[in-house]
C-alpha cells in the first residue's frame, strides 16, 4: 500500500513517520472503543460514539472516514497554509481494512471540547475565546479559494464534491456553479410548497429566491462548540473538517443556530455562549438569513423526503404562475445591513485594541 505523508513542523519528529501501513493497522486493529474513544458524550451521542480513536502510547488519533477523505485533508492543510488557526495536522492517509473508508491520522490534541470546558472559564477567558474564534472564522473566510464559482468541499484539483452536513443532510450535488447549488435550494422550497397544496392547504405558501449576491467564502461549516477544542496551554483549535467547502459567509451560522432554536434542551448551547454566535460569524447578516430562510429548511425536506412530488404540479393544475412563483429574494433589508456593518466596525476595533495589550 502506499503511504501518504503530509506536512508537518521538522522540530517534532514521529516515531510513527517510520512505520508501514501494517504498522499502523496493527496499533488500529488494538484500539478499545471505550478506552480509547476521544470525544464521546453519552447524553449526547444517542447512536454511539464518534469513530475517533486515541493512538497509544502515541500523540496520535485515528478518525475514520468512510467517504471521500481527500476533500478534508485538503480542507486542513489550506487552513493552515492560509491562515494562523490551530488545526490538527494530517500525518497518514489509509485505507480501512474492510474497504469502509479510510483512516486519517492525525495528531491528539490534549484538552477538552470547548462544551466540557465553558462551564469551568472564567468571563475573562470566555471573552478571548470569542475573539479569538472571531479572529479564525474572518481568517477563513478571507482564504483563497481554489475555484470561486464552485460551492461545497473541494480537494483542490477544481473537481465538484457532494455538499454534506446541516441541510444538505444525506449530501446533495455535486454543484458546478453557485447558480446550480442555489436552484437546488429554491426546487426543495418549491417541493414543499407543491405538498402543502396538495395536502389541501388553500392559501399557496409562498417562497423567497436563494440569495446568490454574496459571494461563496472557504466555511467550516460544523462550527459547534464540540468541535471547539482548547487545550492544556488554553490555545483554541478547530477540529472536524468534514463538511468544510465554498459557501456564502452565512451558512458558518447554521450548525450554531440549530442548536440555539432547538427544542431540546440536552443538544442545546449554553446561553451564555449563545449570546456571541453572531459576533463569532459576523459580517454577513448570518441571523437574518438564519431566522427567515434556511432555519426550517430541513423540516421542510424531512417533510417530503419519502413522498413522490410532481414539480410540474401547479403547471398541470393549470394554476397562475404568480400565484406560486417566488417573486422576491431572501436578503435582508438595506437598513439592516449597514446596522450590522456598523457593528462590526465596533467589534473589529476593540479586537484590533484587544491584540495591542493581550498577547495571542
Amino acid at each position: 500500500m502506499n503511504q501518504l505523508f503530509f506536512r508537518r513542523p521538522s522540530h517534532s519528529p514521529l516515531a510513527t513517520d517510520n512505520m508501514s501501513d501494517d504498522e499502523l493497522y496493527t496499533l488500529i486493529k488494538n484500539i478499545n472503543g471505550k478506552r480509547d474513544g476521544i470525544g464521546y458524550m453519552p447524553d449526547l451521542d444517542v447512536m454511539g460514539s464518534p469513530p475517533v480513536y486515541h493512538l497509544k502510547p502515541y500523540n496520535l488519533v485515528a478518525k475514520l472516514v468512510t467517504f471521500d477523505p481527500w476533500t478534508e485533508v485538503y480542507a486542513m492543510q489550506h487552513v493552515q497554509q492560509h491562515t494562523t488557526i490551530l488545526v490538527p495536522q494530517i500525518h497518514r492517509v489509509i485505507p480501512e481494512s474492510r474497504d469502509r473508508g479510510f483512516w486519517l491520522v492525525m495528531d491528539f490534541i490534549d484538552g477538552e471540547c470547548l462544551l466540557e470546558a465553558w462551564p469551568k472559564l472564567s468571563w475573562w477567558r470566555r471573552l478571548q475565546v470569542i475573539c479569538t474564534l472571531r479572529s479564525y472564522i474572518q481568517q477563513l473566510h478571507r482564504a483563497p479559494l481554489p475555484s470561486p464559482d464552485i460551492p461545497g468541499p473541494s480537494d483542490g484539483t477544481g473537481r465538484s464534491f457532494p455538499c454534506l452536513g446541516n441541510h444538505f443532510d444525506y449530501g446533495a450535488g455535486p454543484f458546478s456553479t453557485y447558480a446550480a447549488m442555489a436552484a437546488w435550494h429554491d426546487h426543495q422550497n418549491h417541493r414543499y410548497q407543491v405538498l402543502l397544496h396538495q395536502q389541501g392547504v388553500k392559501r399557496i405558501w409562498q417562497y423567497s429566491k436563494f440569495d446568490q449576491s454574496l459571494p461563496l467564502v472557504f466555511c467550516h461549516f460544523d462550527l459547534h462548540m464540540r468541535n471547539i477544542m482548547l487545550d492544556k496551554n488554553n490555545r483554541v483549535w478547530l477540529i472536524d473538517w468534514a463538511f468544510a467547502g465554498a459557501y456564502p459567509a452565512w451558512f458558518e451560522y447554521i450548525p450554531l443556530g440549530s442548536t440555539v432554536k432547538t427544542a431540546n434542551p440536552m443538544f442545546s448551547l449554553p446561553r451564555s455562549f449563545a449570546w456571541f454566535i453572531g459576533f463569532i460569524v459576523g459580517g454577513c447578516c448570518a441571523p437574518w438569513y438564519y431566522d427567515n430562510y434556511i432555519g426550517d429548511f430541513y423540516l421542510r425536506i424531512e417533510s417530503y423526503r419519502k413522498r413522490l412530488i410532481d414539480s410540474d404540479y401547479f403547471v398541470k393544475q393549470g394554476i397562475d404562475p404568480k400565484l406560486w412563483q417566488p417573486a422576491d429574494v431572501a436578503r435582508p433589508s438595506l437598513p439592516h445591513v449597514m446596522v450590522q456593518r456598523c457593528f462590526d466596525i465596533v467589534y473589529d476595533t476593540l479586537l484590533v485594541v484587544r491584540g495591542l495589550f493581550v498577547p495571542a
